[in-house]
């Protein structure tokens, strides 16, 4: 309900106009939480464009064969590969211990509905490498489902959704000093949130994505948008399909030459459209 502003002075009301005031969700000051909580690292960032030409044409026919495929399940699946090569980005540091971990385990945020009230709740696929791209994109699917028929995203959403319980009863600094103990140890943060972790606005926006930085992770990713655009082709001057990609590197964890190496591999693999073969 919009409420109107009193005040003696009608200027001022008018300047202030009506408003609403909205108490933030629990879930919203939990994720806040979880930024305060996270050690910020020191990052380097590489803003990339792939040609996906050929991976949209394949997924075009994929689904008009009623294969259940995205272009986001495509990206998974394309970094898995790429981290499955290179394992020292597959990595979480806790203080001068770094842990290489040989699971690929993706974190992927996904968005819910809950009492009309949309909120991104965040799942881990794991073993990603050794998977489809069309059991990632059911794995996904599924995860959704389960929510909106069982409350949580699967079975091993359910200790988390407890974990969240415990919390709310909670005041802020307790909430703080949980999350950095658990953050803190690196078998924990592969258990709750995965190795590395993929989010996207490919389907809502245009050009890059920044998104938060931070975290004991050796890499993450931020798919941007899709664009058409002129692009050299052997002798030809042609209008290809680019999608935007934010590959973030923890520097405490990695090196220039090694991100540089990661990316040219994974440049490979998404614009051959290797995932599918």
């Amino acid at each position: 309900m919009f409420r109107s502003a009193h005040n003696r002075s009608e200027n001022y009301n008018n300047t202030l106009g009506e408003y609403q005031i909205k108490k933030i969700s629990f879930l919203r000051r939990l994720v806040v939480d979880g930024f305060d909580a996270v050690p910020a690292g020191h990052n380097m960032m590489a803003l990339i464009e792939f040609d996906i030409t050929e991976a949209r044409k394949i997924l075009k026919a994929q689904k008009k064969n009623s294969k259940k495929v995205s272009l986001f399940s495509f990206a998974v699946k394309s970094i898995a590969t790429a981290l499955n090569e290179y394992k020292e980005l597959n990595s979480i540091r806790s203080g001068n211990r770094i842990i290489e971990f040989e699971d690929i385990d993706i974190n992927v945020p996904i968005e819910l509905n809950s009492d009309g009230e949309k909120f991104v709740h965040q799942i881990v696929v794991r073993n990603a490498a050794k998977k489809t791209i069309e059991e990632i994109n059911h794995e996904i699917d599924m995860a959704r489902k389960q929510y909106q028929q069982f409350g949580d995203a699967g079975k091993e959403d359910k200790w988390v959704l407890r974990l969240m319980r415990i919390l709310f009863i909670l005041p802020k600094f307790m909430r703080t000093l949980i999350l950095r103990k658990l953050v803190s140890n690196p078998f924990n943060v592969k258990k709750m949130s995965g190795t590395t972790f993929i989010t996207s606005v490919t389907t809502i926006a245009s050009g890059f994505a920044i998104p938060y930085l931070g975290g004991p992770r050796a890499v993450s990713f931020a798919l941007g948008g899709v664009t058409k655009k002129p692009a050299v082709v052997g002798q030809d001057i042609l209008i290809r399909e680019f999608l935007s990609m934010t590959v973030i590197f923890n520097h405490d964890i990695v090196d220039g030459a090694p991100a540089a190496r990661f990316v040219k591999r994974l440049k490979k693999l998404i614009e051959s459209a290797a995932a599918f073969k």
